[in-house]
């Protein structure tokens, strides 16, 4: 009676042990997961901006390239047009330029699981082989 319960005992804290590693793998792995979101997030916001900065001084300077040979105000306004133009078409075509890589990149960062723990290495009681005694190559019997 007391080997079982010293077995009981084992057992319980063999799974409470279990259980406060699960815990602490689940946090470290959604810490990672959050992580990589926030950079990536971050890095977009940050290459967003310069982009819009670079489009102001690209857009200024064809604007002023279009005022040699048209007023300025119709220069700026074939510019704000090409901009309303190419809005609508992101706007149009929002599923495949935007939700569709950011739902990817989501489920690939969430539901894959991670590729670089190591694989369960088959053993000969599990695909049926028998197993084989090394040679010893350096008897000389």
């Amino acid at each position: 009676m007391s080997s079982e319960n010293t077995e009981l005992n084992s057992s319980l804290k063999n799974i409470k042990a279990y259980g406060q590693l699960l815990i602490e793998n689940l946090r470290l792995v959604s810490t990672e997961k959050t992580t990589i979101l926030l950079s990536s997030a971050a890095l977009a916001v940050i290459l967003g901006l310069i982009i819009v900065i670079a489009f102001f001084f690209v857009s200024m300077a064809v604007v002023l390239l279009l005022a040699k040979w048209m007023p300025l105000m119709y220069s700026s306004l074939a510019i704000g047009g090409f901009f309303l133009l190419m809005g609508l078409l992101l706007f149009l075509m929002r599923e495949r330029i935007i939700v569709d890589p950011v739902a990817r990149f989501m489920s690939r960062l969430f539901l894959e699981p991670p590729t670089d723990e190591p694989k369960p290495q088959e053993t000969p009681e599990d695909n049926g082989q028998e197993l084989l005694a090394p040679e010893n190559k350096n008897d000389n019997n």
